[in-house]
């Protein structure tokens, strides 16, 4: 008859020991690192939020430019009849269009110079931003493409390249925007790095080309990102789980809400509201909300 050595049975005790201690530390190691940075999770939704509400506004000043390249009167291009809040200066920005040719491509810059620009909306702008137009912006297949100069929106340096492109059909108006590269950096030397690729589709106004104040659309969204606080970085991904809502004459985003996902941590939500245009979005993190006020 075989016997088992009493050793043997004390080796393979220890050793299961030995695992299970090992695999229940790493996993509270590893509990402990995802608790111990809420703030940057937290940190990370707020940098989603900033980072939708910036790039919002470049398509809103591509879309707004003049209406030999797009619809005109939207973004910095507000009408001084507008019912936004802020005065209109429009002596504090200059508008410069270069045509290579009889036609497209034309080239539109805005320049806010080096001191700052209040617009309607609130927000003080400086340097200057230069947006390439391939065709009229209200025909499909139509693109703008965007770069940034030395440009600042309330001290925040916006930097990348911004594409919009007219993915209309016969039925049914859409805009493809990407943000590529994009990068937000304050001057305490915190900086966001973005890409992000969003579908407009409009839901009211389409049978208003050249009227934008009653256009609303209706987008979704993925993208990635990452976040430097210090010596701290966070990185996420976000994607749609309920379409956001956009209107031109609201400078916010008014409904819908993204799910962004911590690289290594938690789970977040960003609710931006129930379709009243303010500047509130709720964070949700580990089941906590907090109210946000958009800039």
């Amino acid at each position: 008859m075989k016997m088992n050595h009493p050793k043997k049975h004390l080796f393979l005790l220890a050793s299961t020991a030995l695992i299970i201690g090992f695999s229940s530390c790493s996993k509270n190691k590893e509990e402990t690192q995802m608790d111990r940075d809420p703030e940057l999770t937290q940190a990370t939704v707020e940098a989603e939020a900033e980072g939708e509400l910036l790039y919002d506004d470049v398509f809103n000043n591509v879309m707004g430019a003049d209406q030999s390249v797009a619809i005109g009167g939207t973004g910095v291009f507000q009408s001084a009849g507008s019912d936004l809040p802020g005065p209109l200066q429009p002596a504090c920005f200059t508008i410069t269009l270069t045509k290579t040719g009889d036609g497209f491509p034309i080239t539109v810059t805005v320049d806010f110079g080096s001191t700052g620009c209040l617009g309607r909306d609130g927000r003080t702008r400086k340097g200057s931003f230069s947006t390439v137009y391939t065709g009229h912006m209200i025909l499909p297949g139509s693109k703008a493409t965007t770069s940034f100069s030395n440009y600042y929106v309330n001290g925040v340096k916006v930097e990348g390249t911004h594409t919009v492109e007219n993915k209309s059909s016969a039925n049914q108006w859409a805009f493809e925007t990407r943000v590529i590269d994009g990068k937000l950096s304050r001057e305490n030397g915190n900086q966001i790095n973005w890409n992000r690729t969003r579908t407009f589709t409009m839901i009211d106004g389409s049978g208003t080309p050249y009227v934008p104040t009653d256009d609303t659309f209706e987008i979704t969204s993925n993208g990635t990102g990452s976040i430097t606080i210090g010596d701290k970085t966070g990185t996420w991904t976000s994607t749609t789980t309920q379409p956001l809502e956009k209107a031109f004459s609201c400078r916010w985003i008014s409904a819908g809400t993204q799910e962004i996902q911590r690289v290594n941590g938690r789970k977040a939500s960003l609710d931006f509201g129930n379709g009243e245009c303010d500047n509130k979005a709720t964070i949700t993190v580990n089941g906590v909300s907090r109210e946000i006020t958009l800039k």
